[in-house]
């Protein structure tokens, strides 16, 4: 598994697909995308990442995404504790 740190740069939001830059700053950035498959669970699993990733652009916080080494498809987010 491999983890992208850094600040959420930039999110656009769509129904099945969703993409997020994450880097130190604007300019120096990783696409990563957070998408589903439209079982209930997978949406409701994706919508909580959003929030999350949302909530982390709105107040400056830093992120991890973990996703798999050769995807860029987010599995998991850490956001870290001040």
């Amino acid at each position: 598994m491999a983890e992208t740190t850094g600040l959420v740069q930039r999110l656009t939001v769509g129904s099945s697909v969703s993409c997020v830059w994450i880097g130190p700053n604007p300019n120096n950035t990783t696409l990563l995308v957070v998408s589903n498959n439209g079982m209930a669970a997978d949406v409701a699993f994706a919508a909580s990442l959003v929030q999350t990733l949302a909530s982390a652009a709105t107040n400056y916080r830093s992120v991890a995404a973990i996703h798999a080494n050769n995807s860029s498809t987010i599995t998991a987010l850490r956001v870290d504790p001040v």
